[in-house]
């Protein structure tokens, strides 16, 4: 599987563009906004999800790794191939998108082409609980208990702790950006 490509854009269209590397050119479809922001000569590397088919093989090209793994996610859910994956992640950036499924915000992923409603559910009931970061979800436990000692319910809780930003020294810091973070 080709996970990562490193070259000079050598042309483009619409959703794809042609990367260069080493002599041998990769046809890699990618957001349109990505695509826009590669210049034609310009160096690119890019984080590649590769499908195969009987009759094509197709790489899917994203600008971080955590792109790539909300891709990934993305098209576990039922109904959700590689085409509609990846207009979702052109729609914002991973963690924009991570928040409004976490948030079930339905208009956001219709608004996509080719997300219709019930699509749209399936994807916010699937990925709800499995995009929140390990680290929020068990690393900073003290937060989480805290906040569920001042009323919050423990999902409640660990939402809102996934949300704190990340350099904050003290439990103090902490549960006042929580709160800010809820209101």
């Amino acid at each position: 599987m080709i996970l990562r490509l490193q070259g000079t854009v050598l042309d483009r269209g619409l959703d794809w563009m042609l990367v260069d590397v080493e002599g041998v050119g990769y046809q890699v479809h990618a957001s349109v906004e990505l695509v826009l922001g590669c210049a034609v000569g310009g160096s690119i590397i890019l984080w590649t999800h590769e499908v195969v088919r009987d009759d094509r093989r197709e790489l899917y090209g994203f600008a971080s790794r955590d792109a790539l793994e909300l891709f990934w996610k993305l098209i576990d859910v039922n109904g959700v191939g590689p085409r509609v994956a990846q207009k979702i992640l052109g729609a914002g950036s991973p963690g924009d998108i991570k928040q409004h499924v976490m948030d079930g915000d339905l208009t956001f992923l219709t608004r996509v082409p080719g997300v219709g409603k019930k699509t749209a559910q399936k994807i916010i009931l699937e990925l709800k609980g499995a995009l929140v970061e390990p680290a929020a979800a068990g690393g900073d436990q003290d937060l989480v208990d805290v906040l569920t000692g001042l009323g919050y319910g423990a999902s409640e809780a660990k939402t809102l702790a996934a949300r704190v930003p990340v350099g904050l020294a003290t439990i103090e810091e902490k549960v006042k950006a929580a709160l800010q973070v809820h209101i």
